[in-house]
């Protein structure tokens, strides 16, 4: 499925192959084909820092996340490879703050998440202006998820689940909304203090990077 490339010296004994994205680390290089999504389309990517997500608690952290930067606009950038369908496919995200949440979706709606009342599951509508505009955009989420969570400011491959709270290691509540088709979600983590990040999320299959490259020296964490 994906063409191997190599680093300087990379035909030498003992070099790194790269050959799946859930493999990468600090470093690694991979490049998306042409897609709608301009921020993602025929682009070449750099891992820059791994992070890792524990969504069941403390069994273990399901994600390691890879963060690419920023997208065209300036907002944080990540992908992980989801594996919750069963088949694996590429989950890519970009963080949003409160004006950009704003201009795309019903805030009278997304605003039934942070209230502790309630005993429904919310329901949230892009707003109709902003869909033509962000392809990341599904036309109505439900919430499907509810939970704490754990955030590890470390690569996972570093970490074993423990537990206690290491010191890279922070607790928070969790919420995610998807669309009917399972292909677009929006996931809400709320911290301590009530710092609240936004995650604007898609699902693409695996052949949308087309290329992979490990870094000479690449590293983990």
């Amino acid at each position: 499925m994906f063409r191997k490339l190599f680093g300087i010296g990379g035909d030498q004994a003992g070099s790194r192959s790269l050959e799946h994205p859930r493999d990468l680390r600090i470093g690694d290089m991979f490049k998306t084909g042409l897609d709608e999504h301009t921020d993602l389309s025929d682009t070449d990517f750099v891992v820059q820092k791994v992070t890792g997500l524990d969504l069941s608690a403390k069994s273990g952290f399901e994600r390691r996340i890879f963060h690419l930067g920023q997208t065209k606009s300036g907002f944080p950038l990540v992908l992980w490879v989801d594996k919750e369908k069963g088949e694996e496919r590429l989950a890519f995200a970009y963080g949003a703050d409160q004006p950009h949440v704003e201009s795309q979706l019903n805030m009278d709606q997304f605003v039934e998440l942070f209230d502790p009342q309630r005993n429904h599951l919310v329901v949230v509508d892009a707003l109709p202006l902003a869909m033509p505009e962000n392809p990341w955009l599904a036309g109505h989420y439900v919430q499907d998820q509810a939970s704490e969570v754990y955030w590890l400011d470390a690569d996972p491959l570093q970490k074993q689940a423990g537990d206690t709270l290491s010191n890279d290691e922070q607790a928070c509540d969790y919420f995610r909304l998807s669309s009917a088709d399972g292909n677009a979600a929006i996931e809400v983590f709320i911290f301590d203090g009530g710092k609240t990040d936004v995650y604007f999320v898609k699902h693409l299959p695996l052949y949308k990077i087309e290329e992979l490259m490990p870094a000479k020296n690449g590293s983990i964490g």
